[in-house]
């Protein structure tokens, strides 16, 4: 169940991504892999706040120095799904010379498993 809710979470935080990614990028014409990485980075940012609220509530990280270690320590875990994130995003886009939006899609496919597994473990302490 937990995977559930962190993937719903997930699926709003891809919402955001798409969302930022689109006014950098489409928008304000962005390079399309500096406009990844800052959308990447707004959605992490909107998925750990939010796991922290309901994922996670009985675990929930509270008051300032918490949650700042929390949410750097749910960067930090997610830094590898980010990288491969980016990475996927990038490769598809420039392969494809197409859709921006199925590159970030795969991209951000990738990384959903990876972010579950460790940051439950070391962000929550759970598995």
């Amino acid at each position: 169940m937990r995977f559930v809710m962190f993937s719903g979470i997930g699926a709003l935080g891809a919402g955001v991504h798409f969302l930022v990614l689109g006014v950098l990028f489409r928008g304000l014409a962005w390079p399309f892999v500096g406009a990844t990485i800052l959308a990447t980075a707004a959605a992490m940012t909107f998925n750990f706040f939010l796991n922290n609220a309901l994922t996670y509530r009985e675990q929930r990280l509270q008051g300032a120095g918490p949650l700042l270690a929390g949410w750097f320590s749910f960067c930090l875990v997610c830094s590898v799904g980010a990288a491969a994130n980016v990475g996927v995003a990038a490769f598809l886009h420039n392969v494809q010379h197409g859709d921006w939006r199925f590159a970030a899609l795969a991209g951000i496919a990738v990384a959903a498993v990876w972010n579950f597994a460790l940051s439950s473990r070391f962000v929550w302490g759970r598995y």
